[in-house]
């Protein structure tokens, strides 16, 4: 009995040897497996945020050149505003007494008598009288 356990024995240990070594083969190739997916899925999330960043990279520098443009007509708005406010001063220095007269000829169409267009514009009382005098008569003419 010894003897066939002696001739078998090393036949016994090879063939276990090979079934640990098949086990171990088969594991190791379905950790190498997990591993490529792994690998597969990092490609995956890679190639999408570099795209990601090409993509973010061309709407900034998108961004940032409208912003220059944007800033340029800011500016020009911006003088453009100082300009107009400058001629709006020179007018209603130019026009204060224009003003006067519009606002009375307002109120003569609302039915306002000479002395309240005197004592509201500051018109001397011929002046009050005369525009009260042209009104009607525009008025008259307008009539016929």
């Amino acid at each position: 009995m010894m003897e066939l356990v002696l001739t078998w024995s090393p036949v016994a240990v090879t063939v276990v040897f090979a079934i640990v070594a098949l086990w171990c083969l088969r594991a190791e190739k379905r950790a190498r497996q997990r591993l490529e997916n792994k690998l597969q899925a990092m490609e995956t999330v890679l190639k999408s945020a570099r795209q990601r960043h090409d993509s973010l990279a061309k709407q900034f520098n998108e961004l940032r050149a409208g912003s220059m443009g944007m800033g340029q007509k800011l500016a020009d708005l911006s003088a453009s505003v100082d300009e107009l406010l400058e001629k709006h001063v020179e007018l209603e220095m130019q026009d204060s007494e224009s003003r006067l007269y519009s606002r009375a000829s307002k109120m003569v169409d609302l039915g306002a008598d000479v002395d309240e267009l005197m004592q509201e514009c500051d018109l001397p009382k011929a002046e009050a009288e005369l525009l009260l005098n042209l009104r009607k008569r525009q008025a008259a003419n307008q009539q016929r």
